[in-house]
């Protein structure tokens, strides 16, 4: 038990917990992203998908309490490596071990900061109105042109900077998490490196062009 600690508290446990609970994370966005493109095939569909999570709330419940582990984890376990690398004084690296870090190395504190942001933002509007509203014909007009979504062209900008900060965050969080896990020499490695890009590329992509047709084409119409 006194080792599973000393482990879990050590620099090495902490990248390998920020690296688990990252993927895992990844998984979400992917689960989450299939269900958001609903939303261009019309307010009916869309309003009939989120009403029918109504129907296995406490199964909802549950992977939300979940998802806030998983969120706590990985920005806990961030914010103290940061700090340590902070005291100790070592220059950033970048996933070959070198001290020339790529931008998404460098900017991945930065990023993480956006997207906490983000995050607070979006389950204040988005996530918690869809909490209290009793009309579940009104989902799709909370999203699409309410000054609650992307009727508000704040929370349109803010969706659409963060979309791509999470593109970058994902690229390099996927490099470190393979050579974390001990797989970037690895043939399944190499594959898992090869298929990332739908995570940092295609998802945010998506969730991109969600905010950009519905906040800006749109008009937030």
């Amino acid at each position: 038990m006194t080792s599973g600690k000393n482990f879990i508290g050590s620099t090495l446990g902490k990248k390998i917990m920020v690296a688990i609970s990252g993927l895992l994370f990844c998984f979400f966005l992917l689960f989450h992203f299939a269900n958001n493109l609903i939303i261009f095939t019309g307010a009916d569909n869309f309003n009939f998908l989120v009403s029918s999570l109504e129907k296995i709330k406490p199964l909802v419940r549950l992977l939300e309490v979940l998802l806030v582990i998983i969120l706590i984890t990985h920005i806990t376990n961030t914010v103290l490596l940061t700090i340590k690398a902070k005291r100790s004084g070592r220059a950033p690296k970048d996933t070959t071990g070198t001290k020339h870090s790529t931008f998404s190395s460098r900017t991945m504190f930065f990023s993480g900061s956006i997207l906490f942001i983000f995050i607070v933002t979006h389950l204040s509007t988005f996530w918690y109105n869809f909490q209290i509203t009793e009309n579940h014909s009104s989902y799709y007009r909370i999203v699409t042109d309410s000054q609650l979504g992307f009727g508000n062209i704040f929370i349109t900008i803010l969706y659409l900077l963060a979309m791509i900060f999470l593109g970058f965050h994902i690229k390099h969080g996927f490099s470190s998490a393979l050579i974390t896990l001990g797989l970037s020499s690895t043939i399944l490695g190499r594959l898992i490196n090869k298929i990332a890009f739908l995570f940092w590329l295609v998802i945010p992509s998506g969730f991109f062009m969600i905010a950009f047709w519905f906040g800006i084409l749109k008009g937030g119409l």
